[in-house]
């Protein structure tokens, strides 16, 4: 029976060499013994010919599952070549690795890494030959995830009696199976976030806030985080490499299944952080766009997140290695025939076409509907996600239980618009609309114009910020720069929401910022009547209190 499997770097193999290994792949370790050392002994001889290190998989029953070439870099491409099931994976395994010329027996920090994810139950590493005198060096190693050094040295002794030990008498770290093939109990991924912060405590603790928020609102739960305060980021990764390998070895000491970044990735950028984290990655931007794609009910905001989606990924098909790709491009892809990754690119690009049409349509509906509102005037509620517009709009329309539009504590509550009428007592058209954040996806932000015309053309913007978060003036500046960047020219109102709830002295610092900002608690019906009073003849004319907050 073939017992194990020769995989890594053996394209350049000669013959020979290769049916040499398979022969090691094919002999039987004692149960009782770390290891056989003649097996090791020619592993070596091996290793100092190709001048490469070479690390033996052998299971409890001593038989070798796998003869990996070459230095461990990515778990992954390992434990997809590892045959049999799970239940042979773990903390059964042991790892004998001759490290070739290296003079150091410790593994690096991606190496530990890739240890961990396999999870053996002992690591005995050895150099490619013994020392003047017969002493051949070696050290045996347990896995202490928790400690700062990931692998201990549990015994460094003399190869040959380091062989003779009985693996049972070595007691794994922890029973827990590879980290990377788990998830929650409850089937939620569990990520790592990863931020580039500045230098400000209060401020990077507000972003990483924010980003706990999304993941949370994406259905994730936050298990850690890892930042980094730089003047200048690194361009293959925005993350200098040893802050990437310190994330990649948390990563495993959590159990996190999924890395997300603060900052938009390139796909060059998406390609190196996986390499080096061995772990899935996803953006802010991604995250977003999952969010909003979670949230869309009606049809039409289906159709613009499946657009923003597709404008999103069409890009990064050639930069996201295994996630997206079939084949690579260079010499020997090219030819006649279609490589897979081609006709995925073209079907993308045809439905981004479709779908842009169908968007098209949607804003010609829409601006039908707004036409046939001619003569009312019309006010729509902005403002950062979650700060309160939809609970503003059912209180301001007194909305019944059925009618009410949902308002829920969770980012991208509401996507689609929702107009209701709202006696001043003279009819006025109050449009609740989806809400903003910081670095807003680009693609999100075009699929959604013909939404985002809703708050165009009315002819008052009521922003609305939420007093009892500590960045609602930078959130207001957010939700200015946006409407702007939209071309926006309505006159603006701020309305600071959250009054019963929010620290002493921001209502102050609210009307130092802007005299004019109306104070109101939509859950606790604090100031509703007052805002009814200011909206009756707001805006005048067309005039009226215009955009006091870009200065801020």
């Amino acid at each position: 029976m073939k017992q194990g499997v020769l995989a890594g770097r053996t394209a350049g193999l000669r013959p020979a060499q290769k049916r040499r290994l398979e022969r090691l792949c094919h002999r039987r370790h004692p149960d009782d013994q770390v290891a056989e050392l003649l097996c090791l002994q020619r592993l070596a001889s091996e290793s100092r010919e190709l001048e490469l290190p070479l690390t033996l998989v052998v299971d409890s029953r001593g038989l070798c599952r796998l003869l990996w070439v070459g230095p461990l870099e990515q778990s992954g491409r390992l434990l997809e070549r590892l045959p049999g099931t799970e239940r042979r994976q773990g903390t059964d395994l042991r790892l004998l690795t001759c490290c070739g010329r290296s003079k150091h027996l410790q593994p690096d920090r991606q190496e530990g890494i890739v240890g961990l994810d396999l999870a053996p139950r002992l690591w005995l590493r050895f150099g490619d030959q013994a020392k003047a005198g017969g002493h051949w060096p070696a050290e045996l190693l347990v896995a202490q995830p928790d400690a700062p050094e990931p692998w201990q040295v549990e015994a460094s002794a003399d190869l040959a009696q380091l062989c003779s030990q009985d693996p049972l008498s070595i007691a794994p770290a922890s029973p827990s199976e590879p980290s990377t093939s788990t998830a929650d109990p409850g089937g939620q991924e569990r990520v790592l976030l990863l931020a580039l912060t500045p230098g400000d405590r209060g401020a990077a603790q507000r972003l990483i806030a924010e980003l706990e928020g999304l993941v949370s609102s994406a259905g994730g739960v936050p298990v850690g985080v890892v930042e980094q305060r730089r003047s200048q980021v690194a361009p293959q990764t925005l993350w200098g490499e040893g802050k990437v390998l310190e994330a990649a070895l948390e990563a495993r000491r959590l159990r996190a299944t999924l890395v997300v970044t603060d900052r938009e990735l390139t796909p060059v950028q998406a390609r190196n952080l996986e390499r080096l984290l061995d772990l899935p990655v996803s953006d802010r931007s991604e995250l977003i766009l999952d969010i909003f794609a979670q949230r869309a009910a009606s049809a039409a905001g289906r159709l613009q997140v499946e657009l923003a989606q597709l404008r999103y990924r069409l890009p990064r098909l050639t930069g996201r290695g295994r996630s997206l790709s079939r084949q690579g491009g260079g010499i020997g892809t090219r030819g006649p025939g279609e490589t897979q990754l081609e006709k995925d690119r073209r079907a993308i690009a045809r439905r981004i076409e479709r779908l842009q049409r169908e968007v098209g349509q949607l804003g010609e509906h829409r601006a039908r509907l707004r036409q046939g509102r001619q003569g009312l005037r019309r006010l729509a509620l902005v403002g950062y996600t979650n700060a309160g517009k939809s609970s503003l709009l059912n209180a301001l329309t007194r909305a019944s239980e059925r009618d009410a539009v949902l308002a829920e504590n969770k980012l991208f509550a509401t996507l689609d618009p929702t107009t209701r009428r709202l006696e001043l007592p003279e009819p006025v058209l109050l449009t609740d609309t989806v809400g903003f954040i910081r670095n807003l996806p680009p693609p999100l932000l075009e699929a959604f114009r013909s939404t985002l015309e809703e708050t165009l053309e009315a002819d008052g913007l009521l922003i609305v910020v939420d007093l009892a978060d500590p960045a609602w003036p930078e959130q207001w500046r957010t939700v200015n720069t946006i409407l702007d960047s939209l071309g926006a020219t309505a006159p603006r109102r701020l309305v600071a929401n959250q009054i019963d709830r929010c620290p002493a002295g921001e209502v102050e610092r609210a009307r130092v910022l802007e005299p004019a900002a109306l104070f109101i608690s939509a859950t606790a019906d604090l100031g509703l009547q007052h805002l009814r009073q200011e909206l009756r003849h707001w805006p005048a004319d067309g005039g009226g209190i215009t955009n006091t907050a870009s200065g801020h």
